[in-house]
């Protein structure tokens, strides 16, 4: 068994003693006293779980994300590329069915969403205006 296992069992052994000698001192039987002890054990973990889960506990400090996708965009069906952050630097990759290359590391720089970038001119369609 390991460590925690073991733990886990002494524990129990000690709150099965614990019911006993309590439902002998208070002359109450001990089926009553355990199952008291499990609805109390019950609505305490309802009462966790229900905190948890509207977000009250736990979420005040969160690490930044280490591997993100900048930008992605397809080059067809089955293939595409991605501007992938990692660690602070960032890596041109294809990828596709079954593969994924690198193509090129690149410096660090600002955020991709953070950088203005030139709009492509719109074509002329039907010959000069």
């Amino acid at each position: 068994m390991t460590n925690p296992m073991k733990l886990k069992l002494l524990a129990a052994a000690l709150l099965v003693l614990l019911l006993a000698a309590f439902a002998q001192q208070s002359g109450a039987s001990a089926a009553m006293v355990a199952r008291i002890a499990l609805g109390l054990a019950a609505l305490a973990g309802l009462t966790a779980w229900w905190i948890r889960a509207r977000g009250g506990a736990g979420r005040s400090f969160q690490l930044p994300a280490r591997l993100s996708v900048a930008a992605r965009t397809g080059l067809s069906p089955r293939c595409g590329v991605a501007l992938v952050e990692a660690d602070g630097r960032r890596f041109l990759v294809a990828y596709g069915d079954g593969f994924a290359q690198l193509l090129n590391a690149l410096p660090a720089g600002p955020p991709v969403h953070a950088r203005a970038g030139r709009r492509p001119r719109p074509s002329r369609r039907g010959g000069r205006p």
